[in-house]
């Protein structure tokens, strides 16, 4: 009997001259099932991309736990070797942070310095494996100095220019309180993907930053690394039983609670917004299966009368409209998945074709479009669109077992 369900399902899925228009309803269906499929996972996939790029940097500039001295009664270099000796510890960075004055003699700009050891530097995979010019190996030099790619282009630097840097303190002198500055040579520049790093950062050697904000023997912050930056909590805690009373600790997903809150909620109201695409596909779905019905009443009548049960009718017209669902969730998966796999492709495409810059890094803070697709966010994509696909034919389906073959052959 499913044989025969399937083939009377199959016959009426195929048009003909007199059902065009319900096939033209049927075709919409299926178009709008599949955009809004494609749209959702594209969205989803774009939303994560930029949850995973972003936080990647942050955590690759500021580390996974960042402790802040209280108090300058802790010697920071015996610090470091015990953090660095707990389990799960990649690394521990000892760092001065402070905003400087960049002057490249064409231009001046507010900067961020970072003062860092050449070691530390280099085993920062976010900056030592994103060098564009010159090489980290001339950073042992106590006038040494790595910048943001962005920085660099905005102040015309190129490699072994001197750059000035002066800090907003005030050195006493023979003739009154002047600014104390510094005269450094371009060792390198880099560029991390994120461009408000990448225009306002800089590296110079940590023992320099000491003596250019007089913090001799001391620093500002020590980043700590860890293995897995989402299994931090059993280092946080024992950083807090040894360091507790000298540190200020806060861990990453602290320091960045309500941005990584923002994310998740845009990404539930996204996919709630674009789930109404595929639930206004699926009300054309009702509209053309209600179409069929009222056109095969005869057909129903005569299958009714030689002995087709209700059940079956109700199978039969349930296939027909699930076939436009099913066939719309593949093609939109299909599209779905294409567009976020080749999604660089594509805006590199589009920019040359237009001429126009689609994704400025000034408004995004990313240099680039990025996607990661989640296989559990398909799956789910893919079962809101079937259920409420398959929910659509139910009514009409049931419409048609319904139908009393006696009134319709009568006035037929």
């Amino acid at each position: 009997m499913f044989k025969t369900e399937l083939l009377i399902a199959w016959r009426y899925i195929k048009s003909n001259r007199r059902e065009k228009f319900i096939s033209a309803i049927a075709t919409f269906s299926i178009i709008g099932i599949a955009l809004g499929v494609a749209t959702l996972i594209i969205v989803t996939s774009v939303m994560n991309g930029f949850r995973k790029e972003f936080t990647e940097r942050v955590i690759g500039f500021n580390g996974h736990i960042a402790m802040h001295p209280i108090g300058n009664a802790v010697d920071y270099r015996d610090v470091v070797k015990q953090v660095s000796a707990i389990d799960d510890v990649r690394q521990v960075v000892p760092v001065i942070e402070r905003h400087a004055i960049l002057s490249s003699g064409k231009n001046v700009s507010g900067s961020l310095c970072h003062g860092i050891s050449k070691q530390d530097l280099g085993q920062m995979k976010l900056i030592a494996g994103n060098i564009q010019k010159g090489n980290l190996d001339d950073f042992s030099t106590e006038d040494s100095i790595v910048v943001g790619e962005s920085l660099a282009n905005n102040s015309e630097l190129f490699i072994g220019d001197d750059v000035v840097i002066m800090v907003p303190e005030l050195d006493e002198t023979g003739v009154g309180f002047v600014p104390r500055k510094k005269t450094f040579k371009l060792a390198a520049t880099f560029k991390s993907g994120m461009h408000e790093y990448d225009k306002s950062v800089f590296f110079i050697p940590l023992e320099m930053s000491q003596k250019l904000f007089k913090m001799h023997g001391r620093v500002d912050t020590i980043s700590v690394f860890a293995n897995d930056p989402l299994r931090i909590l059993d280092v946080k805690t024992q950083i807090e039983e040894k360091f507790s009373d000298n540190f200020r600790i806060k861990d990453w997903q602290n320091s960045n609670s309500a941005f990584m809150k923002a994310v998740e909620i845009e990404r539930n109201v996204m996919f709630l917004i674009l789930t109404l695409i595929i639930l206004v596909a699926s009300f054309n779905i009702i509209s053309c299966m209600i179409m069929l019905v009222k056109d095969k009443e005869k057909d129903i009548a005569i299958l009714r009368t030689i002995g087709l049960a209700r059940a079956s009718v109700s199978r039969i017209f349930f296939m027909t409209g699930a076939f436009v669902g099913v066939s719309g969730t593949i093609i939109g998966t299909i599209l779905g998945l294409l567009f976020s796999l080749n999604i660089q492709k594509i805006q590199a495409f589009l920019e040359s074709f237009t001429d126009m810059q689609l994704f400025a890094p000034e408004v995004y803070f990313l240099t680039h479009l990025p996607s990661l697709l989640r296989p559990v966010d398909v799956l789910i994509t893919v079962i809101v669109s079937l259920l409420l696909s398959c929910l659509s034919t139910l009514y009409p389906s049931k419409k048609a077992s319904r139908l009393n073959p006696v009134e319709i052959l009568r006035y037929a």
